[in-house]
């Protein structure tokens, strides 16, 4: 046997050592994870006319999806319809908030932000064809440093309906 034949055969017999210690030569210890990594996948989108898709995906291969009843998409029996489109109602709201500041561009940026935090708890979807009107900004002491109060009127309506996207 010359040095070479020598060599190869000590490589060989490090592989199957090593493949050995892993476990690599029963074939029942890797069935479990070439099942899971071999695991059929099916994904499906839907467009939907409001502009939001919706998607799913499954590790089995019951996919499915249809534009029927405003579109859906199907993964392993649970469906997922569209969210529907959104519409500007025609009720009229109107809020005014209040807000206080160093400054009255402070003060107001306040009153807008609490205006904004009462239109989205009567708004689910948000609030749509809204205008503002500014109050007036009055000093809260003799003292310019004691602050201004302003506030802000809005008038707006809701998008609809409640789960609309």
């Amino acid at each position: 046997m010359n040095l070479r034949t020598r060599g190869l055969l000590s490589v060989m017999a490090v592989v199957m050592f090593g493949l050995t210690a892993c476990n690599a030569g029963d074939p029942s210890d890797e069935q479990g994870t070439l099942e899971s990594s071999e695991a059929a996948l099916c994904s499906v989108e839907q467009s939907c006319p409001s502009g939001t898709p919706v998607t799913c995906s499954s590790a089995g291969s019951t996919c499915s999806s249809s534009p029927d009843n405003g579109g859906w998409v199907e993964c392993d029996g649970i469906r997922t319809y569209c969210p529907p489109a959104c519409t500007c109602g025609s009720t009229r709201y109107t809020a005014t908030r209040s807000g206080e500041g160093i400054t009255c561009g402070a003060a107001m940026n306040q009153a807008r932000t609490l205006l904004t935090s009462a239109v989205a708890q009567r708004c689910p979807a948000g609030g749509c064809n809204s205008s503002d009107a500014l109050g007036e900004c009055i000093a809260l002491g003799p003292n310019r440093t004691d602050g201004f109060r302003a506030s802000v009127t809005r008038t707006y309506s809701c998008k609809e309906p409640a789960n609309c996207r």
